[in-house]
């Protein structure tokens, strides 16, 4: 593209031109970086395999909750989306601080906790 932009420009001469082709062929075989050396924010914390409960692939593993022993769910926000794996597939639910939540006939509850850094 950069060289398509260099032929059309009328003020410069031939020998300009020519002269400033190479340098735009060069940039176009340098090494393209991996998804490691690009890669921010959550990705890049992904990438570090640095420990993170909030933003975790893992599931989090606990009793069922019950209405006097609600599961407990933590977050740095006031809300979070949840997935409740049943028999019959995942069921994801918006989970906000304040009352319990039954969903599938267990309660739920959300921790909001100070902090970090999202």
């Amino acid at each position: 593209m950069a060289l398509r932009l260099l032929r059309s420009a009328p003020s410069l001469t031939a020998a300009t031109r020519h002269a400033a082709a190479p340098l735009a062929r060069s940039y176009c075989s340098a090494r393209i970086p991996d998804n490691s050396e690009m890669a921010t924010g959550m990705e890049k914390k992904e990438e570090l395999q640095t420990a993170d409960i909030f933003w975790s692939r893992e599931p989090i593993v606990g009793h069922r909750g019950t209405k006097e022993n609600p599961a407990i769910i933590p977050s740095y926000n006031a809300t979070r989306v949840v997935g409740l794996e049943t028999e019959q597939g995942v069921i994801w639910f918006r989970l906000n601080k304040g009352p319990l939540h039954k969903v599938a006939g267990q309660y739920f509850k959300l921790q909001q906790m100070e902090g970090g850094d999202h």
